[in-house]
């Protein structure tokens, strides 16, 4: 049996236009967000933005997820000014604005020092946001920034650390206006 094929209508290149559309709307919202993994010593960080995607002024949230191992920790604040804290800070290249928040550290009792002071232990997370720049051009960017920290035992404390990172995100392009 032989059948022949009518050529498409014009509702299936709607059709195939119109799921085009939600294929890449799909896309950018199924995006993975993205996350990099850093550290140093006995210190790691996961950090990770909530979305993969954002346009220009948007606020984007930002998880960190820390994991000191054990025998260790590293500072909260406040600490005195010989003692570094813990801290991550995204360089403003494409900020306006950043906030981070920690959990309450704990205050221990340092004989040896005669001190006491807050440090963090074992897993932790820190939570906040950035806020996007509004000239920020479309495509794909880095967010960029730095780990700051000092790791101690009960015996000796390391030199205070930095470590770069850089997370990808995609910076969408500004709606079309209707003209």
């Amino acid at each position: 049996m032989l059948v022949a094929l009518a050529p498409a209508a014009p509702i299936a290149a709607q059709t195939v236009e119109h799921s085009e559309k939600i294929l890449q709307r799909a896309g950018s919202a199924a995006r993975e967000p993205a996350k990099v993994e850093v550290g140093a010593g006995e210190v790691k960080a996961r950090i990770g933005l909530l979305q993969a995607s954002a346009p220009s002024g948007a606020n984007v949230g930002v998880i960190v997820d820390f994991e000191i191992a054990p025998g260790w920790h590293v500072y909260g604040k406040p600490v005195p000014e010989e003692y570094t804290p813990i801290k991550v800070v995204f360089d403003s290249a494409l900020l306006s604005g950043q906030r981070l928040d920690f959990p309450k550290p704990t205050p221990v009792n340092f004989a040896l020092l005669g001190e006491t002071l807050p440090v963090f232990q074992g897993n932790f997370k820190a939570h906040g946001n950035v806020l996007l720049r509004q000239d920020v051009a479309p495509g794909e960017q880095r967010l960029s920034g730095t780990l700051s920290f000092q790791e101690c035992n009960d015996n000796l404390c390391k030199m205070p650390q930095e470590v770069r990172f850089a997370i990808p995100l995609r910076i969408e392009a500004p709606p079309l206006k209707p003209g």
